[in-house]
């Protein structure tokens, strides 16, 4: 699913777009020379990425996010930061949804790249634990926010696409 959606994203946009999202420094805050060439290790990288187990957490958006989010920031500088899905769920909560309700993939991504996400070292992805501790908005902390400032994902300016 992955792999497809990197696909996609590669026909709609140009090697050298990407090539300048990839090496300015406004782009990121760890920001490297020459990007880790994809084609030549997407095969190695994908499955270093997390393999996230939801159990009956309805947290699928924010857990798809972060894998996307692992491999950008493994092009950039070249390892996998193992980022926690609990945070982008959390703060993507909207007045509108109940405590079992799946989140908005449009406000989950637009919040990683004006957000971004915080490690696992901050807010474990425990998946064992109730839902409403899970989703405890109490958690969240300014270290938390501080350190998400630091891994924001680039914002593509991708128009979301209606499937059906």
């Amino acid at each position: 699913m992955i792999y497809n959606l990197f696909k996609k994203i590669r026909r709609r946009i140009s090697s050298f777009v990407l090539l300048k999202i990839y090496t300015s420094g406004k782009a990121t805050y760890f920001s490297i020379k020459e990007p880790v060439p994809w084609s030549e290790v997407w095969q190695d990288v994908m499955p270093q990425l997390t393999r996230f187990h939801q159990r009956h957490i309805p947290a699928c958006v924010a857990h798809a996010t972060v894998s996307i989010m692992q491999a950008e920031w493994y092009r950039r500088i070249g390892r996998i930061i193992n980022f926690s899905p609990r945070f982008l769920d959390i703060i993507s909560w909207t007045d509108n949804l109940n405590i079992n309700d799946g989140r908005d993939p449009d406000i989950v991504m637009r919040l990683s790249t004006t957000v971004g996400c915080c490690t696992e070292n901050l807010l474990p992805n425990d998946t064992t634990i109730p839902l409403k501790e899970y989703r405890d908005k109490n958690l969240i902390t300014k270290a938390m926010y501080d350190e998400a400032a630091k891994y924001r994902m680039s914002n593509l300016g991708l128009i979301p696409e209606t499937l059906f």
